[in-house]
């Protein structure tokens, strides 16, 4: 498991842990021979025992969570030849994921039941049916078609900021150490760059263009090529001269 993929299985069990702290309940008909219907989110702790859970919609949400989160596993589990994680453009790949989550849920919305013959009864979840298919006549239920585009969103934009903290953590570390490794000899700071994966220079005498504000190794958030070859050519100017 890279480090990806742990934020992927941090985020998959927080959302299954709140689906059932607060899950779908039943409505409790007066009524006699009417089906109960869904009601609401509420806490486990307080409606519990009171309502039922409404286990077909609770099963559909964890499913849901559980199939992205799998996906997103697959989709990180690449390892270069030296066993290290590829960098990658995950702002691309998790806008990609978020359009292929709301595409999935405006092609199969939930859908109220059918209307009622008693007006003062509000109308009700029935199911999820596919948009254009021969439910498309009934209207979408609206409340909890936002709640889960939020939740989508939300959950998006928490994995983008994870990864960008984690991108951001991992360059400034490797910065510091490569600051740090300027003062050692030559073959333990070559041994240091090759482990961390930049070349690193050695710090040369001081001098004109050369003091502590030039750049010494390569930039870890330039990821093209490097394009110095060969040392400081001002340095070679002065020891000719």
């Amino acid at each position: 498991m890279n480090k990806y993929q742990r934020i992927i299985v941090i985020a998959a069990v927080v959302n299954i842990a709140l689906m059932f702290l607060f899950p779908p309940f039943l409505d409790n008909p007066i009524r006699r021979g009417v089906l109960p219907s869904f009601e609401g989110f509420y806490p486990i702790y307080s409606a519990y025992g009171v309502k039922r859970i409404h286990n077909e919609l609770l099963t559909l949400q964890v499913l849901f969570v559980v199939v992205n989160a799998l996906l997103a596993w697959l989709l990180l589990d690449r390892r270069t030849a030296s066993g290290e994680v590829p960098e990658f453009r995950y702002t691309r790949a998790i806008v990609f994921f978020l359009a292929g989550n709301l595409a999935l849920l405006l092609a199969f919305p939930p859908f109220e039941s059918y209307a009622s013959l008693v007006k003062s009864q509000a109308a009700t979840f029935d199911g999820y049916y596919f948009a254009f298919g021969d439910k498309r006549q009934r209207n979408i239920f609206v409340p909890l078609l936002y709640l889960e585009i939020i939740l989508v969103v939300i959950n998006v934009l928490a994995v983008w900021l994870s990864f960008n903290a984690l991108r951001r953590a991992e360059l400034f570390a490797k910065e510091k150490i490569l600051e740090l490794a300027q003062a050692l000899p030559p073959g333990e700071l070559a041994e240091v760059s090759e482990t961390l994966g930049y070349r690193a220079l050695h710090p040369v005498e001081s001098g004109l263009g050369s003091g502590p504000d030039r750049r010494r190794f390569q930039d870890p958030r330039y990821r093209g090529p490097e394009r110095r070859r060969g040392g400081d050519r001002r340095l070679k100017t002065r020891s000719a001269a």
